[in-house]
C-alpha cells in the first residue's frame, strides 16, 4: 500500500472500517487489533482505497489552500466574495457587495485571526438566516425544534439532538441556498425519523422534493467544503 493511514482505536469497536476523509485515509479499529492484522486488512482493500484517494486528492488540487490573505475567494450561499484583509484600530468583519473585508488591529496574529473573525462571521450570518427560516417554518408541519445553533463540525454538515435541538456547521453556508435548506429539512425531520428509513426518506421527500439532487451535490463537494484548508470547491 503506497497510501498512509492513520488509525482511529476505539473500546466499543469490534470491526475494522475504513473511511476516506478530506484526502486522507483513516482506519477505525478495535482497541486491541494488532497493527500487522490492520495493515493486511488496508491492502485487501487496496483498489477500493486508491480509487477514492485519487478522486478526492483530484479534488483538493483543483483548490488553493486556504491562507486567509486579501485577494481569495469565500463563498455566502454560492456567492463569491473577494477577502480583503486591512489593518484598522478594531476588529471587525464586514460584507461589501462583493467582498468581505476583515479588519484586523496592528496587534492581530497574521494568520490566526483573520480566521476566527472570519468564522465568528459565517457563525452569526448563519444564525441570522435560521432565524429567519424557522420564523417562516409552519408550525402545522409537526416538526418544530426545540432550539439551533450554528458550530464547528469536521465531517458532518448537521445533527439532531434527542432533546429536539436542532445543530450545523457554519461551512453549510459555503453550498447554495437550496442545499442548505435541504439540510435544515433534513435534520427536521429526525425529530419524527430518529433514523434513516424508508419512512424517514419518504418524510424528507415530502417536504423537500429536491432532496437527491441536494444529497449529490453534499456528497460530491464536501470533501472540499467540509475541509478547514479550502472551504470552497469548483463550479
Amino acid at each position: 500500500m503506497t497510501s498512509s493511514y492513520t488509525i482511529n482505536r476505539s473500546k466499543r469497536r469490534r470491526h475494522l472500517a475504513l473511511k476516506v476523509q478530506h484526502g486522507e485515509l483513516v482506519v477505525q479499529a478495535p482497541w486491541h487489533m494488532s497493527e500487522q492484522t490492520i495493515l493486511q486488512f488496508v491492502e485487501q482493500k487496496r483498489e477500493w482505497v486508491e480509487r477514492h484517494l485519487s478522486r478526492q486528492q483530484q479534488q483538493l488540487g483543483r483548490l488553493q489552500r486556504r491562507q486567509w490573505q486579501t485577494g481569495e475567494r469565500l463563498r455566502w450561499l454560492s456567492e463569491p466574495l473577494q477577502l480583503v484583509v486591512e489593518h484598522a484600530s478594531r476588529k471587525q468583519v464586514t460584507r461589501q457587495g462583493a467582498q468581505l473585508i476583515a479588519t484586523m488591529t496592528p496587534r492581530s496574529h497574521a494568520d490566526r485571526e483573520p480566521r476566527l473573525s472570519i468564522v465568528a462571521w459565517y457563525k452569526q450570518q448563519a444564525h441570522v438566516w435560521l432565524d429567519e427560516f424557522f420564523a417562516q417554518w409552519p408550525e402545522q408541519h409537526g416538526l418544530n425544534p426545540s432550539g439551533w445553533s450554528v458550530g464547528d463540525f469536521r465531517s458532518k454538515w448537521g445533527h439532531c439532538t434527542r432533546k429536539g435541538e436542532l445543530k450545523f456547521t457554519w461551512k453549510l453556508w459555503i453550498a447554495p441556498e437550496w442545499v442548505v435548506r435541504n439540510v435544515v429539512i433534513h435534520e427536521l425531520c429526525h425529530l419524527r425519523e430518529f433514523n434513516h428509513s424508508r419512512a424517514f426518506w419518504q418524510l424528507v421527500e415530502r417536504h423537500s422534493p429536491d432532496f437527491q439532487d441536494a444529497e449529490v451535490w453534499l456528497r460530491k463537494h464536501g470533501i472540499t467544503v467540509l475541509n478547514a484548508d479550502y472551504l470552497d470547491y469548483q463550479v
